[in-house]
């Protein structure tokens, strides 16, 4: 009996030492299983910070904004016909002159020589000539003395002509009316008909001439006749034009055409080779509403309605370069134009910023 007592102890540890780690196994693995089994709960996310706007309304106009000179229609350089040392200058810079009047003076003493030495050859010949004449219808002189005198009378005639007209070029003449803009040369220069004198203009005439690119050339010849032309100088100031003539021509180089746009009698304080900006207005919707082109995300427009976005497609058919036009019931939505490439149908949204439609 005391040999059975002793042997139970031994069993005992037998099983524990079989059981703890058993027992150690199970809950950890019974750990695992609700530690893995716990879903867990995402934080909500934080609303889009976006920027909004509401629908402009009023005129939207697209324009075409391009850069000229100014030109006088009439501007012509006064070049000299002859050679020699310009004698006098007699009109300066800013001064009217009237067509044809004279504007300078070559050295005319080698002209004026060369025709009395012209106008004697010429009166010999031409007494000759018409001795001879006398003669032959008198049957005294032969025909061919007759028309040998007859063509030393017809070239000392054309010397004669030629002596005469050097000598009325010696004094320059200008050409047309205006005003002097620019004067190449005083007196005592070395005038040659290469060498230009004066630039003479009208200011009651001024042009521009614009390079216009060749896909709104149907848009100009459509709207020739009624197209708003806003003239605006660096220095400030606005002034109308009209299109005068459009080049029937485009240019294969640069693909554009010209557009002369005519001025008139321009105000006093635009002149000859100042640069100047062209607004043409090639179209006009009045009284519409309208939102600039960065509203537009992939086709689509997006609006906050009750701190969510929402969305639909857009395609603009009227636009300028800057808006495009939308319906009137768009007036009281607040539409996204920053932020709504990072918007998902229905996400929550922050509004950061906001601009009324303009009345």
């Amino acid at each position: 009996m005391l040999g059975g007592m002793k042997s139970r102890p031994g069993s005992v540890l037998r099983v524990l030492r079989w059981l703890l780690p058993l027992v150690i196994v199970t809950g950890a693995v019974a750990f695992r299983l609700v530690v893995s089994a716990r879903v867990p709960v995402p934080p909500e996310a934080a609303p889009i910070p976006v920027r909004t706007m509401r629908p402009a309304y009023g005129d939207l106009v697209r324009t075409l904004d391009l850069n000229a000179h100014v030109e006088s229609e009439t501007m012509v350089t006064v070049l000299p016909l002859v050679s020699g040392v310009l004698q006098e200058m007699l009109v300066d810079v800013g001064q009217n002159v009237k067509k044809g009047q004279v504007v300078a003076r070559v050295d005319a003493q080698r002209f004026e020589l060369q025709l009395q030495q012209a106008e004697a050859a010429y009166l010999s010949a031409k007494s000759s000539y018409e001795r001879l004449g006398q003669l032959y219808r008198a049957n005294a002189a032969t025909q061919q003395s007759y028309e040998q005198a007859e063509g030393q009378y017809e070239a000392y005639q054309s010397q004669y002509e030629l002596a005469r007209i050097q000598l009325d070029y010696a004094s320059v003449k200008s050409p047309v009316g205006g005003v002097v803009l620019v004067k190449h040369m005083s007196a005592g220069s070395l005038a040659a008909p290469e060498r230009p004198l004066v630039t003479i203009g009208d200011l009651d005439d001024l042009v521009l001439r614009a390079q216009v690119p060749e896909r709104y050339y149907e848009a100009f010849l459509s709207g020739k006749d009624s197209m708003r032309i806003d003239i605006r100088r660096a220095g400030g100031g606005e002034y109308r034009g009209t299109i005068r003539n459009i080049s029937p021509f485009v240019s294969a180089d640069t693909k554009n055409f010209e557009v002369v746009v005519a001025i008139g009698k321009g105000p006093d304080v635009l002149r000859p080779g100042m640069f100047v900006s062209l607004g043409f207005e090639l179209a006009r919707w009045p009284g519409v509403y309208s939102l600039p082109f960065e509203a537009l995300a992939g086709g689509r427009l997006w609006w906050v309605e009750d701190g969510v976005a929402k969305s639909e497609p857009y395609t603009p058919v009227e636009s300028s370069d800057a808006s495009f036009v939308v319906p009137p019931a768009w007036v009281v939505r607040d539409v996204i134009v920053e932020g709504q490439y990072f918007a998902r149908e229905g996400s929550r949204v922050s509004v950061v910023a906001s601009r009324d439609a303009a009345r």
